[in-house]
């Protein structure tokens, strides 16, 4: 008879610490801090939680892995908490043609629409807003994601009492004079950290206000939005 903690050494569906490794592809955010403490960024498909109050940041932190270039594959944002701009999506990076724009009335169907996105394979990558997820839910997306090549960001509040979720990375936001303030809570294949500062702006510069003014003379470019 074998010894019960060899099968569970061979076991592989079973992590150990000591065993961490960087080799699975990652997309770097281009934050030098937070991409040295991820291994080299995040992981390439599956589900993040982004935990934080709206407009800390949270687009702006992940504007490199969303504008990745990747033909014929769709950028598609669930119920954002306001009316995104073509200019503004231009100005990071993102083809509009490729961004769809869903806002469903309740949160069934909301995480009914995250789900099918995932599962048709088109997507880059889908952004929900929802504070409405049970862990099943979230497990039904974390598969979905994994499974077609695509990753999924769930933008929710901060919350004292947030139920633990199945994602690859679960993060948690605050806003700091002119620093983003972040708690990395759950990372596969590393540690948690708390209290990691990056240094950012918000109020746009000169150039960024100009470069909208110019934008918005020219006859706007329609959004793709489902309601």
């Amino acid at each position: 008879m074998k010894d019960p903690l060899s099968l569970l050494h061979n076991n592989p569906n079973l992590w150990r610490a000591r065993d961490q490794h960087g080799a699975c592809a990652r997309f770097a955010l281009g934050v030098d801090k937070l991409d040295e403490v991820l291994q080299g960024g995040i992981h390439t498909s599956g589900m993040i939680r982004v935990s934080c109050a709206t407009g800390s940041g949270e687009l702006s932190l992940f504007k490199q892995v969303i504008s990745q270039p990747r033909e014929h594959k769709l950028r598609v944002f669930i119920n954002p908490p306001a009316e995104l701009q073509a200019p503004w999506l231009v100005s990071q990076g993102i083809a509009i043609e490729q961004v769809l724009i869903i806002t469903p009335t309740n949160d069934a169907d909301a995480l009914w629409a995250a789900e099918q996105c995932l599962k048709s394979a088109a997507c880059h990558c889908v952004l929900l807003w929802s504070n409405a997820i049970s862990p099943k839910e979230a497990r039904r997306l974390q598969v979905a994601a994994s499974h077609n090549d695509a990753l999924c960001f769930l933008f929710s509040h901060l919350n004292k009492n947030m139920t633990s979720l199945p994602v690859v990375l679960d993060i948690k936001l605050a806003v700091k004079e002119s620093n983003i303030v972040v708690d990395i809570l759950k990372h596969r294949q590393g540690w948690p950290i708390n209290n990691l500062v990056i240094p950012f702006t918000w109020t746009p510069s000169n150039h960024a206000i100009q470069w909208a003014m110019l934008n918005n003379k020219r006859n706007p470019r329609p959004l793709h939005s489902v309601s």
